[in-house]
């Protein structure tokens, strides 16, 4: 709770929590999270697209890194609506950490060196937009850990008529590159996120958790009359 809460004073407001894609505030939170991913043991990156990634490495018996072992993905967003609630997305986040923190091994005699304890790798990933509040378009950032990234996505533009393409150059990303940030579906063998429940099902029954069977596709559409 206390990393939520930190979490949390990163906004580009004064009252209520904003954060929204490419801003300074969403290069606050991913060196926050790269901070607490190394203090993991984890190797971190942040890709094409600005996601936020940290792994914990599988090793083979020789104590080398396998470095194309599929991993599993945990995670969620840091970016937020306006005047957003201190836990959505965050959750999702630091609960991968801790699923790491708990899961992990160590690897060698090292105290400050870990391993992941399956056959395969465990990755954390904080997405740098979910929600579309800067350009009006949501889940930017999984599109393009997906492939699915629009080239016409790069005209959209944000209230200051800033385009998409000038935010990733600000930003200190390469547009031509975004097609880095894919993942091979083979590379992966699941993703896994926790969220806040946004209904009132789990209050009602008074249970802790709940496992969702189907979540609700997103669209959004700009209509002028």
């Amino acid at each position: 709770m206390n990393r939520c809460d930190e979490l949390a004073r990163v906004s580009a407001a004064d009252q209520g929590i904003e954060r929204v894609y490419l801003s300074a505030e969403h290069a606050r939170v991913n060196r926050l999270a790269a901070e607490w991913m190394r203090e993991l043991g984890m190797r971190t990156r942040q890709d094409a697209a600005g996601n936020q990634l940290g792994r914990l490495d599988v090793l083979d018996p020789s104590g080398a890194v396998i470095s194309d072992a599929p991993a599993l993905l945990i995670g969620s967003h840091l970016d937020t609506v306006p005047d957003a609630g201190r836990y959505d997305g965050i959750v999702g986040v630091l609960m991968g950490l801790e699923i790491v923190r708990l899961l992990r091994v160590p690897a060698g005699d090292s105290d400050s060196a870990w391993r992941s304890p399956f056959p395969f790798a465990i990755e954390v990933v904080a997405f740098s937009d979910e929600e579309g509040t800067r350009f009006g378009k949501a889940l930017l950032g999984s599109s393009a850990v997906a492939g699915l990234w629009n080239d016409d996505w790069w005209a959209l533009t944000d209230a200051a008529g800033t385009t998409l393409r000038q935010a990733f150059l600000e930003f200190g990303l390469d547009p031509g590159r975004i097609g880095e940030a894919a993942r091979r579906p083979d590379s992966l063998v699941g993703y896994l996120e926790a969220h806040i429940e946004q209904g009132p099902e789990l209050d009602r029954r008074g249970e802790a958790l709940g496992v969702v069977t189907a979540i609700a596709a997103q669209k959004r559409l700009m209509v002028r009359i």
